[in-house]
């Protein structure tokens, strides 16, 4: 059972999804490594900031986007979602929903980066 358990963690690890971009908050700062993971089954997103997580969140049952606050370093860090259905023909032949995301990262009220899932 163990071994079962082992295996399905990394197999959600290596499904998850992270992009990321460097912000540098100064000219004389080495920057940030500012990342976004979604992770798998749970469509939940997880901005790390130099390997720190900031912020955690994922969509509701019936919603669409999401905001959710978090700091770093004095900062004010924001993480914005936005979902988007489609449908598409599934591999039987039947239509399926499917889902794009966008994810959005300010800081102190300055839209940094976006990353499409």
């Amino acid at each position: 059972m163990k071994r079962l358990f082992i295996l399905f963690a990394l197999l959600l690890a290596a499904c998850s999804s992270s992009q990321f971009t460097l912000y540098k908050p100064t000219e004389n700062d080495p920057g940030w490594r500012v990342a976004v993971s979604k992770k798998p089954i749970t469509n939940n997103f997880v901005c790390t900031i130099n390997d720190s997580i900031v912020v955690e969140e994922s969509f509701g049952l019936f919603s669409n986007n999401f905001e959710k606050d978090g700091q770093y370093h004095g900062k004010k860090i924001k993480m914005s979602g936005y979902r988007t259905a489609y449908t598409k023909t599934g591999y039987d032949g039947k239509p399926a929903i499917d889902y794009t995301y966008q994810v959005r990262i300010f800081i102190d009220e300055k839209e940094i980066t976006k990353f499409d899932y």
